[in-house]
């Protein structure tokens, strides 16, 4: 039979499994008895993760034999290794939630890549939605998962982001001279005023409020008087862009 220390049941870490032992067998009528060794796996989870049954038998001459077993649990408890972390992304706003720019970035996993020595590896992640901000903008910070094959998880986060540096688009305002009526031609002034005097704009982010820094007409001769006028176009995210044009009341009647 066997001699004493026989090799004991085990847990390891998968890449600890020890070398099988080679042992020895002694026999009060066999001067040297035979050994073998079979080694079976089970309970296979993953690739780092089973049972490694080791098996030992010893027999003599005459066919008594005796049999020695090792049961090494084998575990994979190592996470897989970040090769690199996902990296913050920001894009100009398109309106539209840039969904093509955010659905590149959540595809990519941020630009996180990760390797595990055991098997693959599985990316999810966290991503809801964008918050609501100004506009069509808008934030989101997501944390990227990469899992094994045994349940072993890493993660890393990084957030994307929807900015507006663009001011609105404007088509310039226009001058506008009326013959003058005596009472300061309040009605043309206040058409003239409500119209941006004809300015017109767009922002491809969100909407836009005009606004205007008219005071008062100038004192000219009779009721005539003229007021240069700075029209402002502001998006939803506080960019803006104006425009200059002046309204005169003039007097050319005898």
């Amino acid at each position: 039979g066997f001699g004493e220390d026989l090799p004991a049941c085990l847990t390891v870490e998968r890449d600890a499994v020890p070398a099988a032992d080679v042992l020895p067998a002694v026999d009060s009528c066999d001067a040297m008895p035979g050994v073998s060794m079979m080694e079976e796996i089970s309970n296979e989870l993953c690739t780092g993760s089973y049972t490694l049954t080791r098996t030992w038998t010893a027999e003599d001459c005459v066919g008594n034999t005796q049999v020695h077993s090792q049961v090494i649990t084998v575990q994979d408890t190592t996470s897989p290794t970040r090769d690199s972390e996902a990296m913050d992304m920001t894009v100009e706003c398109d309106g539209a939630g840039n969904a093509a720019d955010l659905d590149a970035w959540l595809a990519s996993n941020g630009g996180a890549t990760a390797t595990d020595a055991c098997s693959g590896v599985t990316w999810s992640n966290d991503f809801d939605a964008l918050s609501d901000d100004c506009g069509a903008t808008g934030a989101a910070t997501v944390m990227f998962t990469a899992t094994d094959d045994c349940g072993n998880a890493t993660s890393t986060t990084a957030t994307f982001t929807i900015e507006d540096t663009t001011a609105p688009a404007v088509m310039e305002a226009m001058d506008a001279t009326v013959e003058c009526d005596g009472a300061g031609n309040a009605a043309d002034l206040d058409a003239w005023i409500a119209s941006n005097g004809g300015a017109t704009a767009s922002d491809a982010c969100g909407g836009v409020t005009w606004s205007n820094d008219f005071d008062a007409l100038s004192d000219d001769c009779g009721a005539t008087g003229a007021a240069t006028v700075m029209f402002t176009a502001t998006d939803d995210c506080g960019n803006a862009t104006s425009t200059t044009a002046t309204f005169t009341i003039e007097d050319t009647t005898a």
